[in-house]
């Protein structure tokens, strides 16, 4: 038998313990960790998963949140909606009274003192109605700004925003669009400020048509249609209106349609006298204080699909150009809010929250009298409509936090599948694991003893000096 002071046996023991005692430390930092992956080395692939699956877990509950603020949101609208329909209710009742033909002059003097006191009342729950500070049916004064051109705010550094666009509803259909509001043109200096800007739209980049207003104000400039120019595919129609002798956004609005009107571009056609001016591509409009231009097409689209196909654009010679948008409701020109609720993980997550703006104004209450019996008439049929308007609004809202309440329980869901599917994937398995840490501690200890015999082998090399 050879005999060697070195121990090949020891050697290997010390070798496999070694190992024995690695995998020990690692399955005792997985068991008080509770992680299958402490480090890239433990599993690349599944940790490059798990960071993937925890951004996505991370955005969804953050945007759980957000939907939640919109649902908020609703209901504090609704809310506000509710007390404006017990108003409404109220004046629709005090016109009534004030028909009866028993009422005396002054006892419907009593009766308009009260209708008037609701009707501010309802425009000041329109302008101050807030959720963290954005007021909901007022975009005037809110987060988000008055969209629709307000050609008494060109001067406006709102007026300097980016490219916006404008879905104007009607008969279940969304249709590109922009806005000319000239009510705030109130006397002839404020007219006269229009002289030289111009107003553009045409219903989307590739629209073949496109129609320009400049406004003139000079001895010898006088309304007239200019010669189409063609840029490209495109036809643009070129309007010029004269200002002189106009004292009125009404009457500016009426010559300006009036004279358009009567100068149809070449395939254009009057469709409802005094009302609309249609080409084959755009619609000329004229509705209240409004002009509104919306593409003839495009109506079986959303509307974040819309927003994105008409350019409108204003030009100032002191500002330079800016571009203008709303959403609006073509059937009574009711400007909507878009808020905007992101509620995923990735930028492309987020949907819009639709909110027309209300006051007495645009439920169409602003100086309604009821101090005649012919005015009560009148005063009952605005109430009926401006009930229905906002039985509208409500059933939008209601709707929306509908909607909202169902991404919150999608998402809700799609959570916990994916926090389970990561857990799958990163998790300790602590049964597998504390099956494991017993193991290597068992080997641990016969690996020590065995490595103790092993070393007594060197013993016998002794023996032989002895001998």
């Amino acid at each position: 038998m050879t005999m060697r002071i070195r121990s090949q046996s020891a050697m290997n023991g010390n070798r496999q313990l070694k190992i024995n005692s690695g995998n020990q430390r690692k399955t005792v930092e997985k068991l008080s960790s509770g992680f299958r992956i402490n480090r890239a080395a433990d599993d690349a692939s599944g940790l490059a998963i798990s960071e993937k699956m925890r951004r996505q877990i991370g955005g969804l509950t953050q945007g759980v949140r957000n939907v939640q603020d919109g649902v908020s949101l609703c209901q504090v609208a609704d809310a506000a909606l509710t007390e404006v329909h017990d108003m409404l209710n109220r004046i629709s009742e005090l016109s009534i009274k004030a028909a009866n033909g028993t009422m005396s002059k002054s006892d419907r003097q009593a009766v308009q003192d009260e209708v008037s006191m609701l009707t501010m009342e309802i425009s000041r729950i329109g302008t101050t109605t807030t959720f963290n500070d954005i007021h909901i049916f007022d975009y005037a004064n809110g987060e988000y700004m008055k969209e629709t051109l307000n050609m008494d705010l060109i001067r406006s550094p709102s007026a300097q925003k980016g490219y916006l666009s404008e879905a104007y509803y009607e008969n279940g259909l969304y249709y590109p669009s922009a806005s000319m509001d000239f009510s705030a043109l109130t006397n002839a200096s404020k007219i006269a400020r229009l002289a030289g800007k111009s107003f553009s739209f045409t219903c989307s980049q590739s629209c073949p048509e496109a129609f320009t207003f400049t406004f003139v104000n000079r001895d010898g400039q006088q309304s007239r249609f200019l010669n189409p120019e063609s840029k490209g595919d495109r036809v643009e129609h070129r309007y010029q209106i004269d200002l002189m002798g106009i004292e009125t956004g009404e009457e500016l609005l009426n010559t300006l349609f009036d004279f358009v009107k009567e100068n149809p571009a070449t395939d254009g056609k009057v469709l409802e006298d005094r009302v609309n001016v249609s080409h084959s591509n755009i619609l000329i409009k004229k509705s209240s204080n409004m002009l509104v231009l919306r593409a003839t097409t495009y109506g079986q689209d959303t509307v974040e699909k819309v927003l994105q196909h008409c350019e409108a654009r204003y030009k100032n010679s002191q500002y330079g150009q800016a571009d203008f948008a709303g959403i609006a409701n073509a059937s009574d020109e009711r400007v909507t809010n878009v808020l905007s609720i992101h509620y995923g993980a990735d930028g492309k997550d987020n949907m819009g929250l639709y909110i027309e703006k209300m006051n007495a104004v645009t439920l169409g209450l602003n100086d309604l009298k009821v101090t005649l019996v012919e005015e009560c008439y009148s005063a009952i049929n605005k109430a009926k409509e401006a009930m229905e308007a906002v039985s509208r609004q409500r059933s939008l809202i209601g709707a929306q936090q509908n909607r909202l309440e169902s991404t919150i329980d999608n998402e809700n869901n799609v959570i916990e599948n994916l926090t389970a599917s990561e857990s799958r994937i990163r998790d300790a398995d602590m049964a597998r694991e504390v099956v494991r840490e017993s193991t290597l501690n068992i080997l641990e200890q016969a690996g020590y003893s065995v490595l103790a015999q092993a070393n007594q082998e060197n013993q016998n090399v002794l023996a032989l000096f002895g001998g």
